[in-house]
């Protein structure tokens, strides 16, 4: 799960964007859900679920720019020891939801502690990183990778049973909460395992890893859905220009970049360097005028679901 196919040189602009906004909602919900109620075991373990897949997405990331050991090995490992810690972290945030507890947290966390430091400063886990000359970064994998990937499955295999077979005394609201969780979770794993292990290890296809790490998109999705719809965190503050924000952030970059392409080719300029200026001119034109209303159709959109949503049910307080 430390590998990647692209070189961050020659990472396109919409997969930098998207690793950018992934770490900035990562970490900037855990600090806002944290500080809405510290003493809260729901909101404490989402933070602790939110900082584990930062240190996820973030040491992938940086790996993308490495391309000599021995920095490429040390931000591997630093990328296999963060998941050890986001399966409990997910085992505990849909354990806390669940409103279910028991005693083994205490060697829960001696376990994990335990893989992490095997994964971060041994070879048993990532026995070796390469880079080839076209960019791809090779992982060899340790002995011990079959038992870190049970570790990982096991934990979100628990969890995800708890998600989908929940106990019948919660509350129909904490019911769908958990339901909704355990599909982000669900296809956030499969996509991530079939990427990040399936493919690397037996196949040695590392051309996907991006897409298993950025599938934490999908999580974080469901978990600000289920937060705005069905008050999760007991967050009642609408983060309608949060969401609507990050959507267009992510299309104008999308939209930028294309624009760029095509009109660097259709203009009629001998020069490339005029043509690539005539080409940017344009585009920034084009988004000025369209930036505004693309915003308001969002909100509207994002209103009219969300209205939608809550007219079965009146909330009082």
């Amino acid at each position: 799960m430390g590998d990647s196919s692209l070189n961050f040189a020659g990472m396109s602009l919409v997969v930098a964007s998207l690793y950018l906004l992934c770490l900035a909602f990562l970490f900037g919900s855990a600090l806002y859900v944290f500080s809405r109620d510290p003493f809260s075991r729901l909101n404490g373990s989402y933070a602790l679920l939110a900082l584990s897949l930062f240190a996820w997405v973030g040491s992938l990331f940086v790996y993308n720019s490495q391309s000599e050991n021995p920095a490429l090995l040390y931000w591997g490992r630093v990328n296999f020891a963060s998941v050890v810690l986001i399966a409990p972290a997910v085992y505990l945030f849909v354990y806390v939801l669940a409103k279910r507890s028991h005693r083994w947290w205490g060697w829960i966390g001696l376990e994990s502690g335990a893989v992490t430091l095997l994964a971060l400063f041994t070879r048993l886990v990532d026995k070796a990183e390469s880079a080839l000359s076209y960019g791809e970064h090779i992982t060899t994998y340790g002995w011990l990778f079959p038992l870190y990937l049970l570790h990982i499955v096991t934990f979100i295999g628990i969890a995800l049973w708890v998600a989908f077979r929940p106990t019948s005394k919660l509350p129909e609201e904490s019911f769908i909460q958990i339901r909704l969780v355990g599909y982000g979770v669900l296809v956030t794993a499969v996509i991530g395992i079939m990427a990040n292990v399936v493919l690397p290890y037996l196949y040695r296809d590392f051309r996907f890893i991006d897409v298993g790490t950025l599938s934490t998109i999908f999580f974080l999705a469901v978990i600000a859905y289920t937060s705005v719809v069905h008050h999760l965190f007991n967050i009642r503050v609408i983060l309608r220009a949060t969401l609507v924000l990050t959507v267009l952030i992510a299309l104008t970059l999308e939209f930028y970049q294309l624009a760029i392409e095509f009109l660097t080719h259709l203009l009629p300029l001998g020069d490339p360097t005029q043509q690539q200026v005539a080409a940017t001119t344009v585009a920034l034109i084009i988004n000025a005028f369209t930036h505004e209303p693309v915003r308001m159709w969002l909100e509207q959109l994002m209103d009219r679901l969300l209205q939608r949503k809550r007219k079965p049910t009146e909330w009082t307080h």
